[in-house]
């Protein structure tokens, strides 16, 4: 399936056709790649649509378990739609925005809070955004406000909330930006958040413009894996199952056809029903790319299109509904001869 869409329970994501000792060999590297990034997309498409409308930055790198991941993580994060990420090397390599504050160990370094809002904007006097929370939060912001008014500094403007109760923090900065007539300075939100605290805060009607996540998502911390398999369904032009309790599949070559009432999962050679589209489509053919590779971009679009059609019940964060993909006629009846045959073929009753 293309890079970017949004796929279902039970649904195969990727099909090898190949010498077995060949298909047995990238097995394990696939796995790793598909069902890590997989995880990862899965746990960054919830915070975007537990933000609605505002921004989500990348903030894990620190925490993610190698580079390797954080640079993964970057990337599939842009893919559902961040707006950008703290990993500067991700950024230059896959063409992302890069955006990051100053730290609480740059505030501690000044003699004042003010004097290191103040080298920081002259620094950065294009995108200053002020971490207020070192000391007081409160105070923090009015020595933001000070530095803004005494460099005459324009937007983009921010101040970040790192820590503590973020809905009444955030209410009672904007209460003091918009007394000192910095209605255009946005609030910048982060620390220890996930999708549950992004919705929250966001249906709670703080005033939060854009949320910083790292850690939680980074690792997907409530759900660290996907249970993805890599099974053989032919060989030598039979189709082969395996029956294992609670890990049974389903043979032969398989396409899944998507349209207005669900997706169904089909035999490769079945017609697509009326008003269907297939989503797996060949990406090598003997041994070599199929076509040019697919950009970043792209993705974007395609899980852009498929987040658009999906129910609302399936998008909620809290108790969502998941879709579930229908099997073929042909397919259950493939499925039952094969059974059959392989139960024969085991000297099994």
């Amino acid at each position: 399936m293309p890079e970017g869409r949004i796929v279902f329970a039970d649904e195969p994501l990727l099909e090898v056709t190949a010498p077995i000792p060949v298909a047995q060999l990238v097995e394990t590297f696939l796995l790793n790649q598909i069902t890590f990034q997989t995880t990862i997309a899965s746990k960054a498409a919830r915070c975007r649509i537990a933000a609605r409308d505002r921004d989500v930055v990348d903030f894990a790198f620190r925490r993610t378990q190698g580079i390797d991941a954080a640079m993964a993580v970057a990337r599939t994060t842009a893919m559902v739609g961040f707006a950008a990420t703290s990993n500067v090397e991700a950024a230059r390599r896959y063409g992302l925005r890069a955006a990051g504050t100053m730290a609480h160990s740059y505030v501690e370094a000044f003699p004042t809070e003010a004097d290191a809002f103040r080298a920081f904007a002259q620094d950065f006097p294009t995108r200053t955004t002020f971490l207020v929370d070192t000391y007081d939060t409160a105070n923090g912001v009015r020595n933001a406000i000070e530095v803004i008014g005494e460099l005459g500094l324009t937007e983009p403007l921010a101040v970040r909330l790192d820590s503590g109760d973020l809905d009444a923090l955030s209410r009672e900065a904007r209460t003091i930006l918009d007394g000192a007539g910095l209605t255009q300075v946005r609030i910048f939100a982060s620390g220890g958040l996930d999708e549950a605290d992004v919705d929250r805060l966001v249906t709670a009607g703080a005033p939060i413009d854009a949320f910083g996540v790292g850690t939680r998502v980074g690792v997907s911390a409530d759900a660290p894996y996907l249970d993805s398999v890599y099974k053989l369904v032919e060989y030598d032009g039979r189709p082969v199952l395996k029956l294992s309790a609670e890990k049974s599949t389903e043979p032969g070559r398989k396409q899944v056809f998507r349209g207005e009432s669900g997706d169904v999962v089909a035999l490769r050679d079945e017609p697509a029903p009326p008003g269907t589209e297939p989503l797996l489509v060949p990406v090598m053919l003997g041994g070599k790319r199929a076509g040019p590779p697919r950009t970043l971009d792209t993705a974007r679009r395609l899980f852009e299109a498929d987040l658009a059609r999906l129910p609302e019940p399936a998008r909620r964060i809290a108790n969502p509904e998941p879709l579930e993909a229908a099997f073929s006629d042909a397919l259950k009846r493939l499925t039952e001869e094969t059974r059959a045959e392989a139960l024969r073929r085991a000297g099994a009753p």
